[in-house]
């Protein structure tokens, strides 16, 4: 029931049935991988409902082609080594994912592993071109760092095209960042992911780019667009995680978490 909302909360309900149910598997692996492994074992909830984890925004959302998707695919998940794997997806990989080791520095999942995709050209994100200033800069590294000074330098850190870290020298010290990180610091239509040149213009930065999101998993227009060719699901779902099979929820191994009984009053 929760995914019926999920999955046509993050993908188009009217994409063609394949991607959808591509999506409602990752979206129930996704949900699993928390029940089991989630980080805060002393919080009431695994998940919250904004793009954080899974957009979720209530019966209302719900859709019949996505809820055909979800129970098409019922009690489907995706493992590896026999345990529900950390299933990330995005909206545009611009060409290309990539490791989940160039996007957050302590994760390095064996199934998150880059891959050509060639199936999201036709995404509105494919490509992207925006501009940044260093007033604007500041403004939004002071959010995480108030006591910087004015900026002196900026230097992107690259790792498979994408910026892996941020260098910034100001007036008062030199601070590197992961590129995640920096990039959420904005807002979301303005560095849509790491995969982006750039360019000093006066004082300006000219970014052009690949993409939306972090860029690692399920790439949803590639989905889109491996559905349109034939594909179905189950390939759709091997392109973009290494090494995965797709097996049963009652035959994988959940250790899923214990709840305080002061949670549920």
């Amino acid at each position: 029931e929760y995914l019926l909302s999920v999955v046509p909360g993050e993908i188009p309900a009217n994409w063609d049935r394949e991607s959808l149910k591509a999506q409602a598997v990752a979206a129930r692996t996704f949900t699993y991988y928390h029940l089991a492994y989630g980080k805060n074992r002393d919080a009431i909830y695994d998940l919250d409902a904004t793009a954080a984890t899974q957009v979720y925004r209530g019966m209302t959302d719900e859709k019949p082609q996505t809820t055909e998707a979800v129970r098409a695919t019922a009690g489907q998940i995706m493992v590896y080594d026999g345990r529900p794997i950390l299933a990330y997806f995005h909206s545009t990989c611009g060409g290309k994912t990539v490791d989940d080791r160039y996007v957050w520095a302590q994760s390095s999942m064996p199934y998150l592993q880059g891959t050509t995709c060639g199936f999201c050209n036709d995404s509105t994100k494919y490509k992207w071109e925006t501009t940044l200033d260093l007033a604007e800069i500041r403004s939004c590294l002071t959010k995480k760092y108030p006591s910087m000074g004015s900026i002196r330098a900026i230097s992107f850190m690259k790792k498979d095209d994408r910026v892996v870290e941020v260098v910034i020298r100001h007036a008062g010290d030199t601070i590197r960042m992961n590129g995640n990180s920096f990039r959420l610091l904005f807002p979301p239509e303005k560095i849509r992911s790491l995969y982006f040149t750039s360019k000093k213009v006066n004082d300006r930065l000219a970014l052009k780019g690949h993409g939306w999101g972090h860029g690692v998993g399920l790439c949803q227009w590639g989905a889109r667009g491996m559905a349109m060719r034939g594909y179905d699901y189950r390939n759709i779902l091997r392109h973009y995680y290494t090494g995965v099979t797709i097996g049963s929820v009652r035959t994988s191994y959940i250790a899923v978490k214990q709840r305080p009984s002061s949670a549920c009053q």
